[in-house]
Order: structure tokens, then sequence, then C-alpha cells
């Protein structure tokens, strides 16, 4: 069932809280303010807050799922818990590994987003590698780095039958800029990330078109005040910055610090979570790297984090109490902006007519009571 009449709620849109009577036919909002004419079953929503769904661009799986292993059943899966804490849709994210296992994951990940229509919808795959820093490769295995290569994501791009969406780049590597052309050929957007790069080599990536900066703070050059790097390249400019807001990859007064730079327009929350994300501690993989979870908390052997076990849900919670924002101002930062990021601010993102009805059902108190993908209602319990 996937038409509906929500009627009565505070929708978030234009920017604002507006009293709004939503018609969901088909999966779309076919109307707004519109009296029940198709006869719909009808859902009142008097005293909630009705936002768009949250988008998460860099996940690497969750509930005993890794991305790079995953078969269309595990996305199947994916989708389907994911929704529940309030995402609608999602990237699935491919960490650097071996040339014969990435075109393997990419043609799970394909057929799954061409196959799979319930939950949260499988929109792409973000490639985070190979083409990376080797000093800032973080939890990836350094025999999978490797230098900027158009030949191969040309090849990765047609084993994903065309579905890579986003890619994370080190642009400070030799042909960083040339492949950030090949990356607008084959229409993948541009992030920066695992990156040594100074200020001027960050500044030339983005005017060639990198669109942001993936997980802001973490496995990037520090910030320093007679270099700014990557990091405060990121801050300075009109381009997006990635934040995983767990309280443990980012302190929440760098969170705050980076909201009053940046503002809600340019900011997208993600997970960045790995497969241990929904069950007990112990041990896990992330991509070729083994993990230890504690106390929720993913480290490599060398105590390094490895990922997060963060829901799209906690990450919105989290911004909102270390922030403070006002609720308008975070919405965009799980919703409008990664739609922008992806190019779909034409059917994802906001609440408008003839958009795609991805929405979330919120109390007063911030906590999720309802969950529409594509207007299918999530079963949450």
């Amino acid at each position: 069932m996937r038409s509906h009449y929500l009627k009565n709620a505070d929708a978030y849109m234009d920017g604002d809280f507006f009293k709004a009577n939503i018609t969901v036919v088909d999966g779309h909002i076919a109307s707004i303010n519109e009296p029940n004419v198709y006869q719909l079953p009808e859902l009142d929503l008097a005293d909630f807050l009705l936002i768009p769904g949250f988008i998460d661009t860099h996940t690497h799986g969750g509930y005993g799922v890794d991305c790079n292993d995953a078969s269309v059943s595990d996305f199947a899966k994916l989708c389907d818990v994911f929704a529940k804490s309030g995402t609608t849709s999602w990237l699935c994210s491919i960490s650097a590994d071996s040339e014969e296992r990435t075109i393997t994951a990419l043609h799970a990940a394909a057929q799954a987003i061409e196959s799979l229509d319930t939950g949260a919808e499988l929109l792409g795959i973000h490639l985070e590698g190979p083409f990376l820093s080797l000093e800032y490769s973080a939890t990836f295995d350094t025999d999978n780095i490797l230098s900027a290569d158009p030949d191969l994501l040309r090849l990765y791009q047609r084993e994903a039958n065309g579905h890579i969406r986003t890619i994370t780049i080190a642009p400070e590597l030799p042909g960083a800029i040339e492949l950030i052309d090949t990356c607008h050929e084959l229409d993948i957007a541009v992030m920066l990330g695992h990156s040594g790069a100074t200020w001027q080599e960050a500044v030339d990536a983005a005017e060639a078109g990198a669109m942001g900066v993936t997980h802001l703070g973490n496995a990037m050059r520090p910030l320093h005040h007679r270099e700014p790097g990557i990091l405060g390249a990121a801050l300075d400019l009109n381009i997006y910055s990635e934040l995983i807001c767990d309280g443990i990859h980012l302190h929440p007064t760098f969170v705050r610090l980076v909201y009053r730079t940046k503002g809600k327009d340019g900011l997208v929350l993600i997970t960045d979570s790995m497969m241990a994300t929904g069950m007990k501690d112990g041990q896990y993989t992330l991509g070729t790297c083994e993990v230890t979870v504690q106390n929720g908390i993913p480290r490599r052997n060398d105590g390094a984090l490895a990922g997060s076990t963060l829901t799209m849900e906690g990450a919105f919670r989290n911004f909102s109490l270390f922030t403070e924002a006002p609720l308008g101002d975070i919405i965009p930062c799980v919703s409008q902006n990664a739609a922008q990021l992806l190019s779909l601010e034409t059917r994802k993102g906001i609440i408008d007519v003839g958009f795609d009805a991805d929405l979330i059902v919120l109390g007063k108190d911030l906590k999720i009571r309802d969950v529409f993908c594509r207007g299918q209602r999530i079963l949450r319990q």
C-alpha cells in the first residue's frame, strides 16, 4: 500500500512548518492541502511533525552485513532495517579492496539497485577508494590504495552498470584533477578525503568540480594556522562537509563550530556505519579490515576508529543535542543537502508535489513515530 491521506500534520516545507494535508498516490506526493478526493486511508497526524526522510550517503552496512561482501538479499535486509530508523534512501559504500573483490561487490550492488523496491531505496554506490593517500588510508589495506587511474574508474563504472554515484579521492594525488574530469564524464560526484592535501590542493580540486569532503576531521590532514589544509578548505569553501555525529569521531564542540561556520546548507550528516551496527560487541570486518567492537565503538587492532555503529536517527538527534540548532536548520542536513549532492533534488529531500513520499513522522520530542519510503509505511517493531 503506497497511497495515503496524511492529515493535520505540521509539515516542514520551504524552510518552515505549516499545517498540511498530504495526499500520497502510488508512492508520490500528489497534492498538498487538497481534499481526500481519492478516498484514501487517512492517518491523523495532529500534534506530530512531518519531515523529509533521511538520506544516508555514506554507510558500509550494518546488522551483520558488510557492503563489500553483500549479496542482493543482504542489501534487501539493509533496506528493511535502515528504514526502521528513518533512512528512506541511501548509498552503499564500498571500501578500497582488490580489483576482483571490488568488481564482485559492484555487481551485487548494481543488481540490488535495479531489483529491490521495498524499504529504504538503494540509490547507488559510494566508492571510498582506491585513489586515496597512503598516509591517511585509515582502515583500508595499503595494498589496495592506488594512484589516480581514469581507466580503472571507467571499468568500475561499467561493471556497476553506471550506478557509482559518488567517489572519495585524495586531491593531492598526481592526476587527481584529470580524474575529477573523468568523474564528470561518468556522472560521479567527487568527494575529497583520506587525504593529506594542502589548502591549495583542496581548493584546486573544488574549482575542478569536487562537491564536498568525506567525514570531515577524520582521515585527513589536521587544521593548522599556517597551512589550513583540506580541513580548512572544507570550512572555507562552498562545498559540502560530511559529519559523523556519534560523539566519538567528532567532539560536540567541533560539530558546533562546523555548524556555525558552514550553516545549514553546507552539511551532510552521515553514519559511516559498519556491519556491527545493531549488533552486539564482538569481532567484525570493515571491508578487508578486522575490527573489534567494544561498547559500540569499532576499532582496528591498533586502536584506530573503524567506522561507526551510528544510525541516521542517532545522527539527527545528536546533531540537535550538540548544536542546539533550530529544527529547521537540522532537517536539510539529513535530507535536502544530500539530495542536491546526488543531483536528486527534483524527487528527493523535500516535501512537495511530485516528489517521492519519503516521509518521517516525529513526535515533539523528535522521536520517530512513523516512516514512509516511497509511500510504503514501514513496520518499525
